[in-house]
């Protein structure tokens, strides 16, 4: 009984040794800071998770006339993980988006709940560098798709445009065309 408990302290040592040698390596294999734990370092460190940064703040949103139509508050969550969106309009209506980068599928992702019951699930989306667009495709009909494109137009206006397609994707109606305006520091 003595030999088997000291082989199971024996083993528990070495487990514990190879968890705080897994843990104090980031999932690349480079070794992980004291403050930076690796589970944090894996969006942290990886520049895809930062593609949609540009929306991160507090902005004012209005039509491209400039009529407010709401305002929004965009945070970093899930240490840098995701990013989530609190939607408030002008008409009282409120809403909240979850933003990630999916690594499976090397895409964003997007999961949109309206305080009035709509869900949007954009599984794919495309990036040229600059915009970031959002895909719902319609599986009932494939011809039928929507698109939410993010482009920043300067540091302080990002602009979100929101088409749907009837043919597969060969010509784009708007649906809205919003401006979001960094509120200014006071």
């Amino acid at each position: 009984m003595r030999k088997t408990l000291l082989t199971f302290a024996a083993l528990s040592v070495v487990g514990a040794h190879h968890s705080l040698a897994q843990a104090t390596t980031s999932s690349s294999g480079q070794p992980a800071t004291a403050a930076q734990p690796p589970w944090i370092a894996a969006c942290v460190n990886d520049p895809a998770h930062h593609l949609f940064d540009f929306w991160l703040g507090e902005w004012d949103v209005t039509t491209k006339g400039g009529t407010k139509v709401g305002a929004s508050v965009i945070q970093s969550v899930s240490n840098g993980c995701a990013i989530l969106e609190n939607w408030s309009s002008m008409r009282g209506g409120t809403g909240k988006s979850l933003n990630s980068y999916n690594p499976q599928l090397k895409q964003w992702q997007q999961f949109w709940v309206g305080a009035d019951g709509e869900v949007n699930e954009y599984r794919s989306s495309e990036s040229d560098g600059t915009s970031l667009a959002f895909f719902i495709k319609d599986d009932g009909s494939p011809q039928k798709l929507h698109r939410l494109t993010f482009t920043p137009l300067d540091k302080d206006t990002v602009r979100q445009h929101s088409e749907n397609s009837e043919d597969g994707g060969k010509s784009w109606t708007t649906e809205y065309d919003f401006y979001y305006h960094r509120r200014k520091s006071s």
